[in-house]
């Protein structure tokens, strides 16, 4: 946890006291988001925090620093930037690999004031493992806004730091043939993804660009940047209101592509439609965190993660006691073959209301199906499919079904089906004669009774 002060403190969640190395401070107060994450391979968790001033430390989990980057002092040699530009606010970081290298990257957004030039916004990709910008000629990006509304113009010292929308990151290429591939690349480095030559022709280039990663989309004021990080190039859309939220991304209208959703200060909202796929790993759907816990990374450039596969996830109607579920684990972190005892993975199921259908602990990374019994009686379910690991760490996808709710249905089928079964038998069975056993009608040659022994008979 950061505090205004700057310093931050990792504490012992049961016993509550400070561990050794803790705290550590900053320069400037800490107003954002504190991030977890395994960027170097070691199995053990990173820590990314920033600062109103710009400054981003990169801290393992004894609290030594592993990297520094003062985002500010670095653009001092732009012509843009000079030694008397101070932030006027910042988002908080975002985690996921945006170039398409298969390591973890950081997005930040910063407001910053230059003397004599206004306001300008610059949005940073940096390198999780390094702290160094992807690449010099694309990031930062200087994006100039002009009216923008400045609380130092007057020479006053005394502001409030602004928070500035969390840049959402998100696949929006068309072509995500590569994401089954990359899901399992056991943590190693993974090569940039270009567009097959055979699907770029000259009259038609695939939605999405023709570069590799992910896309940054980044509301500022009214407008909405996206930035495909593998090339750099950028698209602005114009939405006519403020946007003070973060743009999240699902299947929202069921025609299996990705959707963005754009609310603003008015409290309008807009969906902006793509021809992206959709896939479980690459939506964002629960405001500034991709999960309902602590969850900052996008999908599939996690370390580790969960989803649900489409087998299970399309929206049916189960009829019976048990509801077959497929889900898959994996698990890029590099060195864990070599680290038995975090090769744990605990699964929950549970419902909107929190109540546990399954619990489960797996150990190793694969595709598992599993039967669930819900004991809550027929209805409407979300269930949400929970990965736990041995870090704390929560990692979560949902999806809805119908459970046993016409099961009226059943009981009529019960009903008619044995009466339907015995008149047809009546009826097929009633026309037969049978032989009649009355005096005088019985004549027998042989001299035989009914049961078959030998009897006089009058003459």
């Amino acid at each position: 946890m950061g505090t205004s002060m700057g310093f931050l403190y990792v504490m012992d969640a049961r016993n509550l006291f400070v561990k050794d190395n803790w705290p550590v401070q900053l320069q400037y107060g800490i107003e954002s988001r504190v991030l977890v994450e395994d960027v170097l391979g070691d199995t053990n968790l990173e820590i990314f925090v920033v600062d109103i001033g710009g400054n981003v430390l990169c801290l393992d989990h004894t609290g030594k620093k592993i990297w520094h980057r003062n985002l500010l002092h670095s653009l001092n040699d732009n012509q843009e930037v000079n030694e008397a530009s101070e932030v006027l606010g910042s988002s908080p970081m975002v985690l996921g690999d945006v170039n398409g290298d298969g390591v973890i990257d950081i997005v930040i957004l910063l407001k910053i004031k230059i003397l004599e030039k206004g306001t300008s916004y610059f949005l940073f990709a940096l390198s999780a493992n390094t702290g160094k910008s992807l690449d010099d000629e694309a990031f930062p990006i200087s994006i100039w806004m002009k009216n923008a509304d400045d609380v130092k113009d007057s020479g006053e010292k005394d502001f409030v730091h602004v928070k500035l929308p969390p840049p959402l990151l998100v696949d929006l290429h068309e072509d995500q043939d590569h994401v089954a591939e990359y899901l399992k690349r056991n943590g190693s480095s993974w090569s940039k993804l270009h567009l097959k030559s055979s699907h770029v022709s000259d009259t038609k280039i695939l939605h999405g660009g023709t570069a590799g990663g992910l896309h940054i989309v980044q509301p500022i004021d009214t407008m909405l940047i996206i930035v495909e990080g593998g090339s750099g190039c950028t698209q602005t859309i114009e939405i006519g209101e403020k946007i003070n939220s973060m743009v999240q991304v699902d299947d929202i209208y069921g025609n299996d592509k990705l959707d963005l959703v754009v609310s603003t200060i008015s409290g309008n909202v807009v969906t902006l439609e793509s021809h992206a796929p959709f896939h479980p790993l690459n939506v964002w759907n629960y405001g500034e965190l991709r999960s309902r816990t602590n969850s900052a990374s996008h999908g599939y450039s996690a370390s580790q993660g969960i989803f649900v596969h489409k087998v299970s996830r399309q929206f049916r109607d189960v009829f019976g006691v048990y509801v077959p579920i497929t889900f898959e684990i994996f698990d890029n972190r590099p060195n864990i073959q070599n680290e038995p005892d975090k090769r744990s993975y605990k699964v929950e199921v549970k419902t909107s209301t929190s109540k546990l259908v399954l619990l489960k602990l797996f150990e190793s990374p694969g595709v598992y199906t599993e039967r669930l019994y819900i004991p809550f009686g027929p209805g409407y379910y979300e269930l949400s499919v929970i990965l736990k690991t041995t870090h704390g760490l929560t990692y979560e996808d949902a999806f809805h079904i119908g459970y046993n709710v016409n099961y009226m249905s059943g009981f009529s089928i019960l009903l008619w089906l044995p009466l339907t079964i015995a008149a047809i038998f009546v009826i097929l069975l009633g026309n037969k004669k049978s032989r009649s056993w009355e005096d005088g009608e019985y004549e027998s040659s042989d001299k035989k009774g009914i049961l078959g022994s030998y009897c006089d008979l009058p003459e």
